[in-house]
C-alpha cells in the first residue's frame, strides 16, 4: 500500500489544470477553468477545474475528483497505477506502507506471474508471425490474407502469425526457450494431455493478436483455415469453429479490451470518431481500405467498459454491425452502453443483398465509397432504435404499444428537447399512431422508471442498523429541490425524512459555498443536528480547515463521501470558486439559521410522533397516567417549536 505521505506529495507536486490541459483545451471563466467534459458528449462546457482546490467536477455528467481521479478516469487505470504514473511525472519516489508479509509476497507473486505471462503471449506472438514469413509452412494462412485484399504491410501492422498445423509447435518453442509450461497453459497457449505432456491450443490457424492498453499482447484470436489432406488427424476438428479465442486469464479480461485499437487509437483522436465492427477480418480489412478509426468488440456484446475506453480516443461512434439477428440484437445492446459513456452513436446497416459484413463488401467493385456513403449518412442511433422496434413490431394495438416501450426509454434519455421532440415526431409515424401524445405517454413512463430507479441508490444513506430515526438525516438530496415528479407535474409529498435530508443539505450547501462562516457559531448548532455518519465529519474537517489553512481541501473532503452521487453532490459544490461577498455571506448565515430552525422544528416533530405512539400503545395496555404524560411531553415538544402566534412553516412543503 502505498503511503499516505507519497500521495500527498504527488498531489501537492501535480498541477491538476495542467495534467488536464494534455488531455483537453481549457479556457477561463471566472475564477475557473472549464472545458467540454471529457466522459461524455455536451455541446457546452460544464467541466469546470478549480487549480486552487485541485478538484476538477463536470455539471453534466456529475464526475468529479482530484488529480488521482482524473487519471484514473481517463486512463482507465486502477488507483496503484494512476499514483505510480503520476509519481514517476512528479519525480517523488513510490514507498508502500508497512503492511502484512504474507499479502506483500502474494502481490509480488501475482506481478511476477503477469510479467511472465506477458512475455509468453509475446514470444508467442513472435514465433506466429515468424511462422506466417514461412512461405512454404504457411501458404493456406498466407492465401486468406492475400484474398482478402491485406498487404502484408497490413498484416505487420496488426501482427498477423499463423499458428503451424501441427500438436506441439508452440510448446516445442517454448520448450526451446525456457517458457514454463505451466505459465503458458495459465496463457491460453497450450492445453494439458490426459496422458501428460502439453500441447498446443492454436493449430493450423491465422492468428490475430489481442493487446491491452499499454499495447502488450495478452490474448489471442485464431481463424480457421482449410484442411489438406496430407494434415495429421484431429488437427482441426471436424466441428471447430470459424474462430478459437484465448480464455480470460489474469492479464486478460475481454469485456475490457478492442480489437484493433492499439493501431486505431491515433486516427481516432485526430478525427474524434470511431467505427465499430464486428469481427477480427472487418478490422484488418476496414484499415486496408484506409478506414484506420476502425475496431471492434472481442466477442459479439459491445459492453459498458468497451464504451467509456473508445470515448478516451473518440467523440463519436458508427456502429457497423452485420445485417443479421445477431448483428441487430448487438446494436440493441450497444445503446446503454453509448449512453453511460457519453458516446455519441449512429448506425448503419449493409444491404444484405450487397454484402454480408464489411469485409466482404470492401471486396466488392465500388465498395469502399458505398461504405464511405453509408457512414456519412448513418442514422442516430436512437432513430435505428425506434426504426428497429417499428419493424418487428405486430400489427395490433397492444403488440405495437410493447414494442414502442422499447424505444421509448431510449427517447427519454435524450437531454435535448428538440431532439427528443423530434424522435417523438418519428416514432407516431413509425408506429402508425395519429396521436403522438401516445408516444409521448410511453416517454414520460420511461422517464419516470429511470428516475424511480435512479433513487434507489440515494446517496448519504445511514448503513448502520444502531443509527436512531435521525439517520436518514445525512440522505440529503434524494429527492428534487422542489420534488416535482418525472413528467414536470406538480410537486409530490415530501416525506419528513426528506425534508431532514433537504434542510441538512442547505445547511452544508452554504457553508462550503461560503466557508467564512465555518468559524462561526453556526457550526456547533447544526452539527448537533445532523448525523454523526457523514454530516458531522465533514462539517468538523471542513471548519479545521478553515480554521487552520483559511481555505478548504478539496481533495481531502470529497475522499469523506460514502458513495459516487455524494461524491458528485459535494464536487458541485467544491470546485465552484465565487469571491468572497459580505452580502451572499449574510443570506448564507441567514438561511444556515433557517436550516437550524427547520432541523429543530422536523426533529421535534418525529421525537413528538414517536411520544405519541408510546402514549396509545400505554393506553392499550392500561397505564393510563403514562400515557397522559408522553401525550403532555409531546404536545410540548411541538408547543415549544410553535407558540401561540408563531407562523409553522414546516408543513408539507419542501424548502
Amino acid at each position: 500500500m502505498i503511503s499516505s505521505e507519497v500521495r500527498e506529495q504527488v498531489r501537492a507536486r501535480v498541477d491538476l489544470a495542467e495534467l488536464i490541459a494534455h488531455y483537453i483545451p481549457l479556457r477561463r471563466a471566472g475564477t475557473s477553468l472549464i472545458a467540454r467534459c471529457p466522459f461524455h458528449d455536451e455541446k457546452t462546457a460544464s467541466f469546470h477545474v478549480s487549480r486552487d482546490k485541485g478538484l476538477f467536477h463536470c455539471f453534466g455528467c456529475k464526475a468529479s475528483g482530484d488529480v488521482f481521479d482524473f487519471y484514473q478516469r481517463i486512463e482507465g487505470v486502477s488507483f496503484p497505477e494512476a499514483i505510480k504514473a503520476l509519481a514517476e511525472k512528479a519525480g517523488v519516489e513510490v514507498t508502500e506502507e508497512a503492511r502484512d508479509p504474507q499479502k506483500i509476497a502474494e502481490e509480488r507473486r501475482a506481478k511476477e506471474l503477469s510479467e511472465r505471462l506477458f512475455s509468453a503471449c509475446e514470444l508467442a506472438c513472435q514465433f506466429f508471425e515468424q511462422s506466417l514469413l514461412d512461405a512454404e509452412r504457411s501458404e493456406l494462412a498466407r492465401e486468406a490474407i492475400e484474398a482478402r485484399g491485406v498487404t502484408m504491410e497490413t498484416a505487420k501492422a496488426f501482427r498477423l502469425g499463423y499458428a503451424p498445423g501441427e500438436w506441439s509447435a508452440l510448446a516445442e518453442f517454448f520448450r526451446a526457450h525456457s517458457v514454463s509450461p505451466a505459465d503458458a497453459e495459465i496463457a491460453g497457449l497450450l492445453l494439458a494431455r490426459n496422458t501428460g505432456g502439453m500441447y498446443d491450443r492454436f493449430r493450423h490457424r491465422l492468428m490475430f493478436p489481442v493487446f491491452d492498453r499499454q499495447g502488450r499482447v495478452v490474448a489471442f484470436s485464431g481463424r480457421v483455415l482449410p484442411v489438406t489432406e496430407d494434415m495429421a488427424e484431429g488437427i482441426v476438428p471436424e466441428n471447430a469453429g470459424k474462430y478459437i479465442n484465448s480464455p480470460e486469464t489474469p492479464v486478460y479480461k475481454k469485456s475490457d479490451l478492442l480489437y484493433g485499437l492499439q493501431v486505431a487509437r491515433h486516427a481516432m483522436v485526430k478525427s474524434a470518431d470511431a467505427i465499430l465492427v464486428e469481427g477480427n477480418f472487418d478490422v484488418v480489412t476496414m484499415h486496408q481500405h484506409g478506414f484506420t478509426n476502425t475496431v471492434c468488440p472481442l466477442g459479439t456484446a459491445f459492453t459498458d467498459q468497451q464504451a467509456r475506453l473508445l470515448r478516451r480516443f473518440a467523440e463519436t461512434v458508427t456502429i457497423l454491425f452485420d445485417a443479421d439477428d445477431a448483428g441487430r440484437k448487438a446494436v440493441r445492446q450497444s445503446h446503454t452502453g453509448c449512453v453511460k459513456a457519453g458516446l455519441v452513436a449512429r448506425v448503419t446497416t449493409l444491404p444484405r443483398e450487397r454484402a454480408k459484413d464489411p469485409d466482404e463488401l470492401l471486396r466488392t467493385p465500388g465498395g469502399a465509397e458505398f461504405l464511405k456513403d453509408s457512414i456519412a449518412s448513418a442514422k442516430s442511433l436512437v432513430e435505428w432504435l425506434i426504426d428497429d422496434a417499428a419493424a418487428n413490431a405486430g400489427d395490433t394495438v397492444p403488440e405495437r404499444v410493447a414494442s414502442l416501450r422499447a424505444a421509448a426509454s431510449a427517447i427519454g434519455e435524450v437531454k435535448d428537447g428538440l431532439e427528443r421532440a423530434a424522435y417523438v415526431e418519428h416514432a407516431a409515424r413509425a408506429f402508425m399512431f395519429n396521436d403522438r401524445a401516445i408516444v409521448e405517454q410511453a416517454v414520460r413512463e420511461a422517464q419516470t422508471r429511470a428516475v424511480s430507479e435512479a433513487k434507489s441508490g440515494t446517496p448519504f444513506v445511514e448503513a448502520s442498523a444502531k443509527s436512531s430515526e435521525l439517520s436518514k438525516r445525512d440522505e440529503p438530496f434524494r429527492k428534487a429541490a422542489h420534488n416535482h415528479d418525472a413528467s414536470g407535474g406538480a410537486p409530490v409529498a415530501a416525506s419528513s425524512a426528506d425534508l431532514v435530508s433537504r434542510a441538512t443539505a442547505d445547511a452544508i450547501d452554504a457553508f462550503l459555498r461560503n466557508p467564512t462562516l465555518l468559524a462561526t457559531d453556526l457550526v456547533d448548532d447544526v452539527v448537533v443536528l445532523v448525523s454523526p455518519a457523514f454530516a458531522q465529519p465533514l462539517l468538523h474537517a471542513a471548519r479545521e480547515q478553515w480554521n487552520t489553512r483559511g481555505a478548504l481541501d478539496g481533495a481531502a473532503l470529497l475522499s469523506l463521501a460514502p458513495n459516487d452521487r455524494a461524491r458528485a453532490w459535494l464536487g458541485e459544490r467544491l470546485v465552484d470558486s465565487i469571491e468572497p461577498d459580505p452580502i451572499r455571506e449574510a443570506s448564507a448565515k441567514q438561511a444556515v439559521s433557517d436550516c437550524v430552525r427547520r432541523l429543530r422544528d422536523l426533529i421535534g416533530r418525529e421525537k413528538a410522533r414517536k411520544l405519541r405512539i408510546e402514549s396509545a400503545r400505554a393506553e392499550a395496555a392500561g397505564d393510563r397516567d403514562r400515557a397522559a404524560a408522553l401525550q403532555r411531553e409531546a404536545i410540548s415538544l411541538v408547543g415549544e417549536r410553535h407558540p401561540k402566534g408563531a407562523p409553522n412553516n414546516t408543513k408539507r412543503s419542501v424548502g
